[in-house]
């Protein structure tokens, strides 16, 4: 019988690296929250959610129309309730339009999102881009960092899907 192989280890995630890790996503995620919805107190758009930022910026930037299921899909959203009452929150504020095709409710955005849009790109030019030119990524460019973040948010969605199909029914 031949002798068995040595295969390399693998490399193992440490656990006290990924709490860390864990840790800084959530103060980072709540720290773009903060940006997005603090930058939104002043203009004809006052007094807006991080989650309407979003969605009407979304629009804007997707420029198309697109149903609620689609903005919830597109920024993983779980709970279409939050959706829709933002969205009817950003109807009454006429940012955005709807229009129903079939049984499918169709939303786009307004030339008022579009100049909270163009205000907002103006303030991350101002005041956020110029922090960032000074930050060093390693062997990482903003491109990289997004796909990587992509890519990283498909795993931690693939384990939360796991791990719901897993439990025990007792």
């Amino acid at each position: 019988m031949p002798p068995k192989k040595k295969t390399p280890e693998l490399e193992t995630v440490d656990s006290q690296n990924l709490s860390d890790f864990e840790l800084s996503l959530t103060i980072l995620w709540n720290s773009v929250k903060r940006w997005m919805s603090q930058r939104s107190k002043e203009g004809a758009l006052n007094g807006l959610s991080n989650l309407d930022v979003f969605l009407m910026h979304l629009l804007v930037y997707r420029d198309r129309e697109l149903r609620a299921n689609d903005l919830a899909f597109a920024l993983s959203i779980d709970d279409m309730h939050l959706v829709s009452y933002s969205l009817k929150k950003l109807a009454r504020m006429e940012a955005i339009s709807s229009e129903k095709i079939g049984k499918e409710v169709f939303y786009k955005a307004t030339e008022v999102a579009k100049q909270h849009y163009r205000e907002f790109l103006e303030d991350r030019e101002r005041f956020l881009e110029p922090a960032l030119n000074h930050l060093r990524y390693g062997e990482y460019d903003m491109e990289s960092l997004s796909q990587l973040l992509r890519a990283l948010s498909g795993v931690y969605e693939q384990a939360a899907r796991t791990a719901a199909s897993s439990r025990r029914r007792d």
